[in-house]
């Protein structure tokens, strides 16, 4: 008991660290609202439900034995996050009114989407997997459902997390969303998502 205690606070912390993740729910909180959070938050889980899948099966480990699929996989994923920020730029120079009624319209298949992809094209995510869950388990027992159980919790409290931050978010909207703060916001939103596009796809492993 006493380590599955440790290994839920460690993964709450590293839930609560800021990344790629985080700046695409803040980006849809202010977007599309609790619909946008609950979307965003859902896809990255299920990115997380087939990272835990492929770390307790063994890809993930050949992931971090084969360099070549680890930074094909970091530049596919890098360079849809800055994708998603040059967007976030390009909706900035839109006019307030045109780019709500846009984003009220956003299907929510796209933003499903965005936060499955976000998440299942870091490889950083099957690396941390392969390296951390491994130290909570009990070799003396089956280590498949040892090592599905711990991804499961790791992935709910990611969501759980996400969610209540998301829904803050929201719950200040109204304050960031006048026109000249909301321009700035999708401004900063998507350099930080071109930023830690350019850092996921460049930082060495």
């Amino acid at each position: 008991m006493g380590l599955l205690l440790a290994f839920v606070a460690i993964s709450l912390l590293l839930a609560v660290t800021p990344g790629p993740d985080m700046a695409l729910v803040t980006k849809n909180a202010l977007a599309h609202g609790p619909r946008g959070v609950l979307l965003t938050t859902t896809g990255i889980a299920f990115a997380l439900v087939l990272w835990v899948t492929a770390t307790a099966i063994g890809l993930a480990a050949v992931l971090k034995a084969s360099t070549t699929l680890f930074y094909a996989i970091k530049l596919a994923g890098g360079a849809y996050l800055a994708y998603l920020g040059i967007r976030a730029w390009l909706a900035s120079r839109k006019q307030p009114g045109d780019l709500l009624e846009g984003v009220r319209s956003a299907p929510a298949g796209s933003i499903l989407r965005q936060g499955f992809l976000s998440a299942g094209t870091n490889p950083k995510l099957g690396v941390l997997f392969v390296t951390f869950l491994p130290q909570f388990v009990d070799p003396r027992r089956p280590l498949l459902e040892q090592l599905l159980l711990l991804g499961a919790i790791f992935a709910v409290i990611g969501w759980s997390w996400m969610n209540v931050y998301g829904l803050l978010v929201v719950r200040i909207r109204d304050l960031i969303t006048s026109p000249g703060v909301r321009r700035w916001m999708d401004r900063v939103t998507g350099t930080v998502l071109i930023g830690l596009g350019l850092r996921l796809a460049l930082e060495r492993a």
